[in-house]
């Protein structure tokens, strides 16, 4: 909770290699700012990414300083991470959306490359809190192309999402649990992970 930003900047002056660090958005303003600070201020050499899911998704959705409340129904100050990534002195600062993983990737290469505090923003509101607040969105459920399948099953064992599982043998997508995110889609292989008709 909070550590991961002085944990890391213990590990990049200790090792002397590339480090990356991950803090959620929630952790990010309760306790996270005055590591970052500290490791800007010790030019330590590592990358910072913050999961900014718009929402406290971990403890039950309760808001933190940078959630739009006006969702809610409540107005409020909102606090842009952003401004106060910058206002911390990080120079080398990326907003990505996780849905895209070859920017995604990239902006982690760059972060990685830069001698200094990085920090990438990886903004995409919780799903689960996305339903409760914020106007549905079309989202087909994708399936699996069982004649391109190559059956190597990366994405139930590396990538994991809690859609996939294996029936008869075969990779299936379960409807139900689908939210049309299509990261699958561009980490298969095979290009058998296609948009359900």
């Amino acid at each position: 909770m909070g550590s991961s930003v002085s944990t890391a900047s213990g590990f990049s002056k200790a090792t002397g290699r590339p480090i990356i660090a991950f803090i959620g958005d929630s952790t990010f303003f309760h306790s996270g700012i005055t590591g970052l600070i500290n490791a800007v201020h010790n030019n330590h050499k590592l990358t910072l990414v913050i999961l900014d899911n718009e929402t406290t998704a971990m403890t039950g959705h309760q808001p933190h300083p940078g959630v739009d409340m006006t969702l809610l129904g409540q107005p409020n100050t909102r606090i842009s991470i952003e401004e106060v990534v910058r206002g911390a002195g990080v120079k080398q600062l990326t907003v990505v959306s996780p849905r895209k993983v070859k920017e995604t990737m990239e902006a982690v290469k760059k972060s990685i490359a830069f001698d200094g505090v990085s920090v990438i923003i990886s903004k995409e509101i919780c799903p689960l809190y996305a339903k409760r607040v914020a106007p549905p969105a079309k989202a087909r459920a994708f399936m699996v192309n069982q004649n391109r399948c190559k059956n190597h099953r990366d994405c139930v064992n590396l990538f994991a999402c809690p859609a996939f599982y294996v029936e008869d043998n075969q990779v299936k997508i379960n409807d139900n649990l689908c939210i049309g995110c299509a990261v699958c889609a561009q980490v298969c292989p095979e290009k058998a992970i296609i948009p359900k008709k």
